[in-house]
């Protein structure tokens, strides 16, 4: 298996605490969020690792050769990050994600974790995403409060995921898609083409990529909602999640 971050974003609803630095490189418990991250996917015997830059790239390449050396990494940037969306950043990894080329040919896997970096989770949280047996999957956060700012998802009784985005009704909601997901290669050829299908056509330039999953689900692909409410997880967009983390994850994170 292969693993892909992005970590291209602005984040500008952070402004006041990032003060212009990389949302993946906020302090948290005296490690940086991407290296946190990072740990935990090399902890769980993935070394293939790739990662999406965009805003102040200098500075994440920089912390990845000082906090990881010896690893490589494949890089990608989004120089249009300012411009773009999420989608845009994830479809600039192409060849990654394809493993095309000769030189992504040697020792790659046929699934891909796909992670945003900007996720605060344990190293038994992804051990657990992991091991699940479905082929195509995101994990999902059902337990807790929920707001109309998450990415919720909508499953049916065999927890296929019919829709998933930012508009589905809450009470029609299973729960929030945290920015984890597998796929497989089958998969992962039909994201392509959906992705350069929306970016041609105009509207994926501006998308969040569940746009795309949208499009790939709504075509046939399978993909499975699997409930993580038994691990400490948040997703950081906002000054008040970034002190939720702090206050309520974390210590149970760093407590295993």
């Amino acid at each position: 298996m292969r693993c892909l971050i992005l970590a291209a974003g602005a984040s500008r609803r952070l402004q006041s605490v990032t003060l212009g630095r990389p949302k993946c490189l906020l302090p948290l418990g005296g490690k940086a969020l991407l290296q946190r991250i990072i740990e935990a996917v090399l902890g769980a015997g993935i070394a293939d690792l790739a990662v999406v830059t965009g805003h102040r790239a200098p500075e994440i390449r920089t912390f990845l050769a000082s906090a990881f050396p010896g690893n490589r990494f494949t890089l990608f940037h989004n120089p249009s990050y300012a411009s773009t969306n999420n989608l845009y950043s994830l479809l600039l990894a192409k060849p990654f994600l394809l493993s095309s080329g000769e030189q992504y040919k040697v020792g790659r896997g046929d699934s891909l974790l796909l992670l945003d970096s900007d996720i605060l989770f344990g190293k038994p949280l992804l051990d657990f995403f992991l091991r699940q047996r479905e082929v195509n999957r995101l994990a999902v956060r059902v337990s807790g409060l929920h707001d109309t700012e998450e990415v919720r998802v909508q499953i049916n009784r065999y927890r296929r995921v019919l829709k998933i985005g930012k508009e589905i009704p809450l009470e029609q909601t299973f729960g929030e898609s945290i920015g984890m997901e597998v796929f497989s290669a089958a998969a992962l050829r039909k994201l392509v083409a959906a992705m350069e299908r929306r970016v041609s056509s105009g509207p994926g330039r501006a998308e969040f990529y569940e746009a795309s999953f949208q499009e790939i689900i709504d075509r046939g692909v399978l993909l499975k909602a699997i409930d993580i409410s038994a691990f400490p997880v948040a997703e950081i967009d906002t000054p008040e999640d970034l002190r939720h983390a702090e206050r309520s994850i974390l210590p149970l994170i760093d407590y295993v």
